[in-house]
């Protein structure tokens, strides 16, 4: 159900920007600031989450190198269709086959992506938190914090 996840979503956004602030941020120091936003950088799930992100990512460009070099295939396929007799027919059937092959793919990394933001939200805490620190910091004037924001 699409729109339960969009709901449950947001309701984790409000969650977790309401666990951002915790009392007594205004009046911790510019190095008590640090300390916390070190904190929530160096917990190992979230790096452990980075890491992965940043795998999924290098996959995802990889995937679409990989197209441009279909596309000139693609290409090459057409001129020889049309100017071969018969060759029209196979490929129809090729470009038919390879377009539900796609769909396929495009419904699992669809589901990839749900899955990758669901664990986004396990997070959101914390990158909410840290955004506030950040916020507070700059407010501050916070050398560590100059040009974050």
């Amino acid at each position: 159900m699409p729109g339960g996840d969009y709901q449950a979503s947001m309701k984790g956004m409000e969650a977790a920007q309401a666990q951002a602030s915790q009392p007594g941020d205004e009046k911790l120091t510019c190095d008590e600031l640090q300390e916390q936003m070190l904190a929530v950088a160096q917990d190992p799930a979230f790096l452990e989450h980075i890491e992965a992100a940043g795998a999924a990512a290098e996959k995802d460009r990889a995937q679409m190198q990989a197209g441009k070099g279909e596309i000139a295939a693609k290409s090459a396929a057409t001129v020889i269709a049309a100017t071969l007799p018969g060759g029209d027919m196979s490929h129809m059937m090729a470009t038919a086959m390879e377009h539900q092959s796609k769909a396929a793919a495009g419904k699992a990394r669809t589901q990839a992506k749900m899955a990758e933001g669901q664990q986004m939200m396990a997070f959101m805490p914390k990158l909410m938190r840290g955004q506030h620190l950040v916020q507070l910091a700059a407010a501050r004037k916070c050398e560590w914090a100059a040009g974050i924001e």
